[in-house]
């Protein structure tokens, strides 16, 4: 899960910089997103990404430029920016999913008298 992490903190980093959301797009789905397929990401993203990846090969390569680069520059700066947004949203899920993965795990301890309520410290007790 780390490696995914990276991608999209790399694409992220690389769409809230500087330049044209169109050429942002472009080197954020070049660099760092562009190797990705659905069946790497978790079943809640795969959808997301099958969305971004259909608009990034929208159009055919032409004139010595990418599938992606093409595509991308018909978009609307409207729909280039939608599609970062989705980009953002996805990276936003996966950052809540790893940290849930991360949390420690509570456990219930005590024995045949756990609820009793005599084992609460005073300062709670007194609540």
């Amino acid at each position: 899960m780390a490696a995914l992490w990276d991608m999209f903190d790399g694409a992220v980093r690389v769409l809230v910089g500087a330049g044209p959301v169109k050429q942002r797009l472009i080197d954020a789905w070049r660099d760092h997103l562009s190797t990705l397929h659905e069946k790497d990401l978790p079943d809640a993203l795969r959808s997301r990404l099958a969305a971004v990846r259909t608009a990034m090969h929208a159009a055919q390569a032409s004139g010595g430029l990418t599938a992606p680069e093409v595509s991308v520059r018909k978009m609307s700066d409207k729909d280039a920016a939608e599609h970062a947004v989705r980009i953002l949203e996805m990276y936003a899920q996966l950052s809540s999913m790893i940290e849930l993965d991360a949390a420690p795990r509570l456990r219930v301890v005590g024995g045949e008298d756990h609820g009793r309520g005599d084992d609460l410290p005073a300062f709670l007790s007194r609540a």
